[in-house]
């Protein structure tokens, strides 16, 4: 995945295209049924577990799930933090966890660059 830019404080939501990398080609994974588990932490966070996160999300109901595409949406409580680079992971799971971890991506959160004050 690539580095995502979101602006502080702004509510957002990001395509996500899930795809099943064991087979050649990789190909598009069919999520029906999973929960997409995302969380956000500082770069510095080594902790396996999620306590220290900036926040997490939690998706259960999919755009297109036989496609492998979610919709990841952000408030803007959860985008109001600190400017600055993070690092995120996203997790499948059903009653047991399918996808132990993508490949770690990072946000940048970056200043609104115009606000309206009228």
């Amino acid at each position: 995945m690539e580095t995502i830019q979101i602006q502080q404080g702004v509510p957002c939501e990001y395509d996500i295209y899930i795809y099943d990398d064991t087979v050649d080609p990789p190909v598009l994974m069919d999520i029906t049924g999973l929960v997409v588990f995302l969380s956000v932490k500082k770069l510095n966070d080594y902790k396996l577990d999620d306590t220290d996160a900036l926040f997490t999300s939690k998706i259960t109901v999919h755009a297109d799930p036989t496609n492998g595409h979610t919709i990841w949406s952000l408030t803007a409580t959860q985008t109001l933090v600190k400017i600055d680079t993070y690092k995120c992971d996203l997790r499948l799971y059903t009653d047991a966890l399918v996808y132990v971890n993508s490949d770690t991506f990072h946000i940048d959160i970056v200043p609104v660059v115009t606000e309206r004050l009228v």
